[in-house]
């Protein structure tokens, strides 16, 4: 019985090997940029797309506050709702590089539990909106450029139509001269 029991042992502890190398690829492999923190704020693990869209190694980022990456006030209060609702969903932040460079992002954030269901951290993942802000900043400049033509030609149509009124105006006086003048 003992050489069964050593051997399910044994089948569990390869699973749970080969378990974690999934979550370790997985979480490495995510396109979007995501970071573990602990119950604390402290950073306990963030993968590749996070080092990319941060300026960080991912080895500068454990074991750093979150703080580091956020404006005081704005990490307070995502940190607030995450704590109070268990998860966030696309509320609209911005991070700070490593050179302090601010990049807006959509933050989508979810709490983690142990089994005994006390908190032991939160999951932070961010879409990075920096291309969608300079496309919705070209677009206002744009509508911005066609407002302004739109009152021009509006402008020009007005004026056309009093010219055209003065212009009929001026006719019927002129057709009213040249009736009294051949009487």
């Amino acid at each position: 019985m003992e050489v069964k029991e050593k051997e399910k042992i044994s089948v569990l502890l390869e699973d749970l090997t080969l378990l974690e190398g999934y979550v370790r690829d997985l979480f490495s492999f995510l396109p979007m940029p995501v970071c573990l923190v602990s119950s604390i704020g402290i950073i306990l693990e963030a993968n590749p797309a996070f080092e990319e869209i941060s300026g960080y190694k991912i080895e500068e980022l454990v074991g750093k506050p979150i703080e580091e990456i956020f404006e005081k006030e704005e990490i307070e209060e995502l940190t607030k709702e995450i704590f109070k609702k268990g998860w966030v969903k696309g509320r609209e932040t911005s991070i700070l590089t490593k050179e302090k460079r601010k990049i807006p992002v959509s933050v989508f954030a979810m709490l983690r539990k142990s089994e005994e269901r006390e908190i032991i951290g939160y999951f932070l993942g961010f879409f990075d909106l920096s291309e969608i802000k300079k496309t919705e900043t070209e677009l206002r400049n744009k509508l911005e450029e066609l407002e302004k033509f739109r009152r021009v030609t509006i402008g020009r149509e007005i004026k056309m139509i009093e010219l055209k009124e003065e212009i009929e105006k001026l006719k019927n006086e002129l057709e009213k001269y040249k009736s009294k003048s051949i009487e």
